[in-house]
Parts: C-alpha cells; sequence; structure tokens
C-alpha cells in the first residue's frame, strides 16, 4: 500500500508579520513578533523576552514557526501510482549487510582510486552481493561522474537501484530490465549494457541466431548503440558474417559503425571485401631492383571509386601525413598483417625494420598498427615494442603491452626496472605508467615483479623523481605482499636497502619505504579486505 502523502498548510497569519523584514531587513522595517494562542503563543513570548537585536528575534520566531508547522503536517490523499511500479524482489543477489564491508564500500565510492573502485565493485558482484539501500544514492551518483566505473556498477545495483534510477533523470544510465525478466523482454525492453551482454552470451553459444537477432534490430537504433552492438561480433567472428558485414561498411550512416564494420572484414581474409582492398594495394608494393627486395609506390592520383570502399579522396586538415601518404595509409589499414608476410616473405620484425628504411614509414606503421589492435598478434606485438617506431605512433608501448597475456608482458617491464639505478630515475616512471595503463581493474602483476617495483619506487621517491600515483601502484601490486605493507616494521624485510651507489646523490632525500606509502594505507587495508571477501 502506498504511503500517504503529507499535506503542508498555506502560509497562516503568524508568517506575515516576519515577511516585510525578512525581505528587506530590519533595520529598514520594524520587526513585530506576531501573538498566537496557546503554548505557541507562550513560547513567542519567551523569545520577545530575550534581550537581541531584531535580526536575532526574527530567526528564532521563524525557527519555532517552522517547526510548529511541520509538526501540524498532517495525511491527505494517496500518492498517484509510480508510472515505474515498484522495485521488484531481488532473488539472484543479497545485500550486503556487514558494517565493516558496508564502510570499506561507501570508502571505495568516495576516495578511492578509480581502478580500486572498479576492482571492489567487481568483487561484490563476483561474491554474490548487491549493494545496501543505503548505499545505493552514493553509488548513482559515483556512475554519473565516472562513466568508467558504470560496467562494473550496474552489476551490484540489484532490482531497487535498477529501479530508483528510473525516477531521477540524471541515473537513467542505470535503468534497466529487471535481471529476473524473461530473456526476450530484456533484449527489448533491457539498458544497452544489457543488450550487449545477452547478445554476447548468444553469440558464444548460437553466432547465427546472434548475428540475426542483431541484424533485425539495427534499423531501429542509434549509431552509437549499432556500433557498441556490432562489435560483439567480434565474438566467433566468422565467413557467415561477412554479408552482414559488408551491407553495413558500405550502406550504414554511422561513419563509426562503417568503419567497424570494415575493420572486422579485415579479419575475413577469404572475404570479396577483403581480397578488393589486396587487388587495391597490391601495385603500390612492388619486387624492387634488387633480389630480396621490395619499394613502395603509393598511388599517384586518387581512384573516384574508393569513395564506396571508405577511403577519403581529401586529406584532413589536421592530418600531418602528405596526401599520397595519407591514400596508401587508408588502401593498406583494410589490408590484412598476415598478407604483408605472405606478399614480400618477410618476418613482422623484418617488415618494421624495411619500412623504416622508406619515405613512408609513418603512413605503413599507421595502417598495421590499426589492424593489429582489433586482433592481436603475438609476433607483431613482440616486433613492435623490440623496434618501436617513435613518432610513427601516437599511441605509447603500453598500449602494444596491453594486447598481450600478463606472463608475456613483464619480461619487458622487468628488464627495464633492473635498468633503472640512481642516474637513470626516470625508467621508472616509464615503466610504471605502462604497468597502469595496460592492467585493466582487478588484474596486477606477479609477486617478483611487485618485489621490483616497490624497491625502484623507493629509489625513485629518494631522487625526488615520482610522476605516478602511489595510490594508483598499490592497486596493482600482488595481493601476497598486502599484509606485510600494512606493518612499517616489516617492509625492510620485503625490499632490500638500497646499493651505496643508489643511495649516495647530492640531491637524494632518505626515504624510508613505509613513508612512501604512508599515505597509501587506506588503499592496502582496502585490497586486504576484498582478498577475504566472503561469498553471499
Amino acid at each position: 500500500m502506498d504511503a500517504p502523502r503529507m499535506s503542508t498548510p498555506h502560509a497562516t497569519p503568524l508568517w506575515h508579520p516576519l515577511l516585510p523584514p525578512a525581505m528587506v531587513g530590519t533595520d529598514k522595517k520594524t520587526f513585530e513578533a506576531p501573538h498566537a494562542p496557546g503554548a505557541v503563543g507562550s513560547l513567542l513570548g519567551q523569545l520577545h523576552a530575550q534581550d537581541c537585536s531584531p535580526a536575532q528575534a526574527l530567526l528564532q520566531v521563524a525557527g519555532v514557526l517552522a517547526v510548529c508547522e511541520r509538526a501540524a503536517q498532517r495525511p491527505v490523499a494517496q500518492l498517484p501510482a509510480s508510472p515505474h511500479g515498484v522495485a521488484a524482489q531481488d532473488t539472484a543477489q543479497t545485500a550486503l549487510h556487514d558494517g565493516a564491508l558496508i564502510d570499506t564500500v561507501r570508502w571505495l565510492l568516495t576516495d578511492a582510486p578509480l581502478r580500486l573502485q572498479i576492482e571492489g565493485l567487481q568483487q561484490v558482484a563476483a561474491r554474490g552481493w548487491r549493494l545496501p539501500h543505503s548505499l545505493l544514492p552514493l553509488a548513482l551518483d559515483s556512475g554519473l561522474r565516472t562513466s568508467a566505473l558504470r560496467p562494473a556498477l550496474l552489476a551490484v545495483l540489484g532490482e531497487r537501484g535498477r529501479w530508483l534510477a528510473c525516477h531521477h533523470s540524471a541515473w537513467r544510465y542505470a535503468a534497466a530490465t529487471a535481471e529476473t525478466a524473461p530473456w526476450e523482454v530484456r533484449w527489448q525492453e533491457g539498458s544497452l549494457a544489457q543488450r550487449v551482454q545477452l547478445l554476447r552470451e548468444e553469440r558464444h553459444s548460437q553466432p547465427a541466431a546472434a548475428r540475426e537477432r542483431l541484424q533485425a534490430a539495427l534499423p531501429d537504433l542509434p549509431a552509437k548503440e549499432r556500433a557498441e552492438l556490432l562489435a560483439v561480433l567480434q565474438t566467433g567472428l566468422s565467413a557467415d558474417d561477412e554479408a552482414l558485414l559488408t551491407t553495413l561498411a558500405q550502406k550504414d550512416k554511422g561513419r563509426e559503425v562503417r568503419q567497424l564494420a570494415r575493420a572486422l572484414l579485415v579479419q575475413l581474409p577469404g572475404s570479396a571485401s577483403t581480397q578488393a582492398a589486396i587487388a587495391r594495394l597490391q601495385p603500390c608494393v612492388q619486387p624492387a631492383a634488387e633480389p630480396q627486395l621490395w619499394c613502395v609506390v603509393p598511388p599517384e592520383v586518387a581512384d573516384p571509386d574508393w569513395k564506396h570502399h571508405g577511403i577519403e579522396l581529401e586529406r584532413p586538415k589536421h592530418e600531418s601525413l602528405g596526401e599520397r601518404a595519407w591514400w596508401l595509409y587508408q588502401l593498406a589499414r583494410q589490408v590484412p598483417l598476415a598478407w604483408w608476410q605472405q606478399h614480400t616473405g618477410m618476418a613482422p620484425e623484418a617488415l618494421l625494420h624495411w619500412a623504416r628504411q622508406g619515405d613512408w614509414h609513418t603512413a605503413l606503421v599507421r595502417a598495421w598498427w590499426d589492424v593489429l589492435r582489433p586482433a592481436p598478434d603475438a609476433a607483431w606485438c613482440h616486433a613492435l615494442l623490440q623496434h618501436w617506431p617513435g613518432k610513427a605512433l601516437p599511441d605509447s608501448p603500453a598500449a602494444v603491452l596491453a594486447l598481450l597475456p600478463a606472463a608475456q608482458r613483464e619480461p619487458y617491464w622487468t628488464q627495464t626496472l633492473l635498468q633503472v639505478d640512481a642516474g637513470k630515475v626516470s625508467g621508472f616512471n616509464d615503466v610504471a605508467e605502462q604497468i597502469l595503463q595496460a592492467c585493466p581493474p582487478g588484474e596486477h602483476v606477479s609477486e617478483a615483479l611487485s618485489r621490483l617495483l616497490l624497491h625502484k619506487l623507493l629509489l625513485a621517491r629518494r631522487h625526488s623523481y615520482l610522476r605516478v600515483s602511489v595510490d594508483e601502484l598499490c592497486c596493482v601490486l600482488h595481493p601476497a605482499l598486502l599484509p606485510v605493507l600494512r606493518e612499517p616494521t616489516a617492509l625492510d624485510r620485503l625490499v632490500p636497502p638500497l646499493s651505496v651507489a643508489e643511495s649516495v646523490s647530492a640531491y637524494a632525500v632518505t626515504y624510508s619505504l613505509s613513508q612512501v606509502l604512508g599515505h597509501s594505507l587506506q588503499v592496502i587495508a582496502a585490497r586486504c579486505t576484498l582478498a577475504q571477501w566472503p561469498s553471499a
């Protein structure tokens, strides 16, 4: 049954004497206290007898009248029924009820680094919990400020949180169909995040059915949603998807959708679209006069037919490439990386070295990177890291490392950190930034690399050359070290003391590891709590 609405009486005569002096000031308009019968009048009389300024007397009387008026509120007609009904009962998740755990989540949403907020909410969901009702407004406001938090947040809102989001326009991003609703209802009425997840699940089990479902839904969706749902076809991509991708690449009104469709088609070497792209590029990559060498000759003029294949004939004003390089770049990014190896007989490392020697280095490397990102290839990733093309790529090596499995990233970081000493401290910041960029929330480095990071962190801090957030670094350290990090007296056993060469410097300032980590103890404590989080 709906709760009754409380009525508030209209302004009574008791308020009238207060309004003129309140509007213009008691120094311009004399204030006279109102008269009232009974207990209220007695209380107003006591205020009048006090020796205070007119302004203070006005405020005191206003306070008394406001409290009395609220006390006099009375129930009237029922509230109209909410258009969103009432929140469904949560059956899949249990609300957090432990006070210490609730306090931890409240701190996460209020003060923790973003990656720890995401990790914390992921842990809550993984253990089968949802947020208690008391934290829902704070959580919804946090997701409003930071869109990156929303996927993890949506998983722990529960039915009440999703229902609550329907009643506040700022929280509409979190409004979704009940998780207990039938599958088809969630697909038709659910949020974009829900539909992406449902389509991804169906794509794993029934790829053809998922494609048909997507194809039927696309005409009625805005471009942004079409792009996000189309990206799901990356899962289980096959030649059966070629017809849909070709249609979208040629006819979809959204540029992002067309580009994404073409990027997926590049991953289908046997598709008609990819074969046509190879035919357009092949005349530009020809054998040189010397045996086993190749030369690149970009087109002299643009082919008007290119426009039908997503190639822009006019170079954008902000583009740093020249006109012919711009055409070459666009032609090359529509061709699979494997074609370059088959056509030239060169491995990725040799291709990168060959491209560096020519005039079209930037165009080629940018095209290869565009093809590599959506479909990572370990050999190409390692080649790029070993022969980094410098300013030819706008991204950093961390972006390439993020494409590799964690075990294959660490040797690069370890090798660089081992070379960091008192005379070359900047390398620590480079590695730390790469680790933070490459490790998504919830992922951490190995215990050995964590120890090395702490050792070099102390060195960088002593030389006042620390550019990264210590809080952020504490979020990627191996969980096995966290209990020790909470005990300052045990830190010396964890990290060996600096060598004489590392310590001696005219500019070095002595810091202990406990001092460096002192401001991050809450982050460390929260991660310890997350590691021990109980299941629902």
